[in-house]
């Protein structure tokens, strides 16, 4: 890998690193979310620092290129990245219907005691 890549690899590493802690200190971003986008930055960072261990697992797969690997290697990032992100809105959207059914019952409780007095 050239030493460009490398260096370009660390640094982006670095900024979003710096900018998924930004968003965490200023509460756009709760925790759980921003430890998959350090997990995914630590990743980059180890391409970029060790990346003879890359040559090797993409010549073990049978890439012609490290170019082609970290391609691919890129793209199965991000899906799991996306499944994460799916499970946790999943989640979420069962929390919501949840805290709506129970605040529906609630009211109507509510109402059958404003009634009844």
């Amino acid at each position: 890998m050239p030493i460009q890549l490398s260096i370009a690899l660390v640094i982006f590493a670095i900024i979003l690193v710096i900018f998924t802690s930004f968003l965490l200190v200023r509460a756009k971003m709760p925790i759980k979310y921003s430890l998959i986008w350090y997990t995914f930055a630590v990743l980059i960072l180890l391409i970029g620092l060790v990346p003879n261990i890359f040559s090797s697992i993409a010549g073990a797969f049978g890439f012609s290129t490290l170019a082609n690997f970290m391609t691919a290697f890129i793209l199965v990032i991000l899906i799991l990245l996306n499944i994460a992100l799916t499970v946790m809105i999943a989640s979420q959207r069962r929390r919501i219907n949840l805290v709506s059914q129970e605040l529906a019952i609630l009211k109507k409780e509510l109402n059958d005691a404003k009634k009844q007095h």
